[in-house]
């Protein structure tokens, strides 16, 4: 892989502490105060121009800067901004993972991801290379500035930080929720003069950065990051309710359609409902996923309920906090009577060996369950 790189001594004291990536737009080191200087692009955009002061990956540096000292930084440029700080900058999943591939080649020892995905079918693209980092490295990202479940925010080896909106701490503060609904349990208050200045509000971005510079003292003071981190106070977080509110108030709330998948076996059901969902999205830009009575591994796109939970309030969050298009209920042919029972389906689904039987509105269809994808998609139409 080839990467271009640009290597600037911006100043430098003493040895060399911990290395700090942030993984984001390109980045503008005139500002800045750490020990080195690194650049790399993996993502081939951009002009060769030097970056803006103002670009979103110079900004999180900044704050970054503005809380740490004794530190190393590589900026890795995966996404191409255009120097706005209120223009949300896009990119590729594949970036991300060459971003990410990079980092363990640089033995970097704390990576900020400030850019995530809320597209949760990109979790198969990241999730093996997340956890190999994190064998080496603390890994912290943001939470979705709208507050849908993000990768690899959700996963449980990387530290998930959001911006503490209640403003109940100081500037640089932080606080931890160890059952934050979004696995994003860190809360770090970014309300500092800088982004004042540059006329920027606190989001999640830039409270990675914040929570960053703070792994890097407890670092490079020796002490452990996640006992660290289970010693903070803790954070007033949301409840389900609060969430509903918040999403419905920014428009963001809709009902979803809702299939009721079941056989006989746990395995079964969860391995229909994955190749399914797997299907809809890689060929009809479908994103779905699944409320289950089973462990569901390392599929962020399942969400596990409480045996004896209610399953309102479980559907209400994936409504208002999963960024989907249809959602599954997978689950035992046993535990059918009490989902159907407690929710408005639109689609019953029995599977039986390999033939699957959908009940709906207007009908019934039966077909082979390697074509599960294809039926509901034909029925949702």
């Amino acid at each position: 892989m080839r990467f271009e790189k640009i290597l600037l001594q911006v100043r430098y004291i003493g040895v060399i502490m911990s290395k700090i990536a942030i993984l984001d737009t390109e980045i503008s080191p005139r500002r800045l105060h750490c020990q080195r200087f690194h650049a790399y692009n993996v993502c081939g955009l951009g002009d060769g121009m030097q970056p803006e002061e103002t670009s979103h990956g110079t900004v999180c540096a900044r704050v970054l800067d503005y809380f740490a000292s004794g530190y190393e930084l590589f900026s890795i440029q995966i996404l191409n901004g255009n120097g706005k700080i209120t223009d949300k900058p896009m990119g590729n999943i594949h970036h991300l993972k060459q971003g990410l591939e990079l980092c363990m080649e640089l033995d970097v020892d704390i990576v900020c991801m400030s850019a995530v995905s809320s597209i949760l079918s990109d979790s198969g693209i990241l999730y093996t290379t997340v956890q190999k980092l994190a064998k080496k490295s603390v890994l912290a990202a943001a939470l979705d500035n709208r507050k849908y479940i993000t990768i690899p925010t959700a996963y449980p080896f990387v530290t998930g930080v959001q911006s503490d909106i209640r403003n109940c701490l100081r500037a640089g503060e932080l606080a931890y929720h160890d059952k934050d609904l979004f696995s994003a349990g860190l809360y770090a208050n970014c309300n500092i003069r800088l982004l004042e200045e540059l006329g920027c509000p606190p989001s999640n971005s830039f409270a990675v950065p914040v929570a960053a510079a703070r792994m890097n003292t407890w670092k490079n003071e020796g002490k452990h990051i996640d006992t660290e981190l289970h010693h903070l106070k803790p954070y007033p977080a949301c409840g389900i309710e609060e969430e509903f509110f918040f999403k419905r108030g920014m428009g963001l709330y809709r009902e979803l359609p809702l299939a009721v998948l079941y056989a006989l076996g746990e395995e079964d059901v969860h391995a229909a409902c994955q190749t399914a969902m797997d299907t809809l999205y890689s060929k009809y830009g479908v994103q779905s996923c699944a409320l289950c009575s089973m462990d569901a591994g390392v599929d962020v796109r399942f969400r596990k309920m409480e045996p004896e939970g209610d399953l309102k309030r479980e559907l209400l969050f994936v409504e208002c906090c999963y960024k989907t298009d249809l959602i599954f209920f997978a689950i035992r042919k046993d535990g059918r009577d009490r989902v159907m029972a407690q929710v408005n389906a639109d689609l019953e689904i029995s599977l039986d060996k390999n033939s699957v039987c959908i009940l709906f509105e207007d009908g019934c269809v039966k077909g082979s369950t390697v074509n599960l994808a294809d039926l509901v998609y034909g029925i949702l139409q």
